[in-house]
């Protein structure tokens, strides 16, 4: 078709950039709390708050669809483009042929780029605007184009999934991504603790489950101020690199789907939680 004829048109050769962060990714250690509070700065936060209370409305409508908190879907905006000012200025269908062609995994990112052929074909986005970072995400949420294709809504009924020039499509997938990786409504997603010197560190890590009595036996307790919930939860224990202890609940499980760093998921909660100035418990 002739959106793919454009599209391809004029790519001659692999986007120098693209190989060239591809090649040179970042291995520096961060401490988790150096990682969050770079991550979730002050102004960060504040704009979130702004941004919060400026589209109220279309969230909290958004937020009874989907059974997902306006906190998170806020958090997870700022934390991937900045509220929609940094989406990336690399042309998303010549660096997926980049990286299709160059590339350690480049079955996976022709899956990707046949993808973003679909979605230029159907009118989602225009060329000129399908813009990302390096790797291929694009849009205020930085979706890859196979998980677009999987959790993009248009949920201002324009016949269009776009991330990238609507709000309201853009907290609607956001929430929809959440929704169907299992997201349960008004439950907590974690709660700092501490645990005995005695304590198996091997216990330490999301792969082992256990109900909340069962680690009181181990002998781990709530952090200061807090209180642990009396539900039925099936729950995790981890100690990110430099602390703090935190037992983990179905939610923040649900966010390591978006991105598989605890640090992320930790830094998405603790900005969701100073977005809507209060503990979500």
């Amino acid at each position: 078709p002739q959106v793919v004829d454009d599209a391809l048109r004029g790519i001659k050769e692999p986007h120098r950039k693209v190989l060239h962060y591809d090649r040179t990714q970042p291995e520096k250690r961060l401490t988790f709390l150096k990682y969050r509070n770079t991550r979730a700065s002050a102004y960060r936060i504040k704009l979130g708050q702004s941004e919060l209370k400026k589209h109220q409305a279309i969230l909290e409508k958004v937020s009874r669809h989907y059974g997902v908190s306006e906190c998170f879907i806020v958090s997870l905006w700022g934390l991937e483009t900045s509220y929609g000012r940094f989406m990336g200025s690399f042309p998303v269908i010549h660096s997926l042929a980049t990286l299709a062609y160059d590339n350690r995994r480049a079955k996976f990112f022709r899956k990707q780029l046949f993808y973003a052929l679909h979605i230029l074909n159907d009118g989602h986005v225009q060329l000129s605007d399908f813009k990302g970072e390096w790797a291929g995400a694009s849009g205020h949420p930085q979706f890859l184009p196979s998980s677009w294709h999987h959790y993009a809504v248009d949920f201002n009924g324009d016949g269009r999934k776009d991330i990238w020039k609507s709000l309201p499509d853009v907290f609607a997938s956001i929430a929809n991504y959440l929704h169907k990786n299992g997201w349960k409504p008004n439950e907590p997603w974690m709660i700092p603790v501490s645990i005995p010197a005695s304590f198996d560190k091997d216990l330490l890590t999301r792969k082992v489950t256990k109900s909340i009595k069962e680690w009181e036996a181990l002998g781990v307790r709530p952090a200061a101020g807090e209180t642990l919930p009396s539900g039925n939860y099936q729950v995790s224990i981890i100690q990110p690199y430099g602390g703090p202890t935190m037992m983990i609940f179905n939610n923040f499980k649900v966010i390591m789907k978006w991105n598989r760093s605890t640090y992320y998921a930790g830094t998405v909660g603790y900005m969701a939680e100073k977005v809507c100035k209060r503990p979500i418990r």
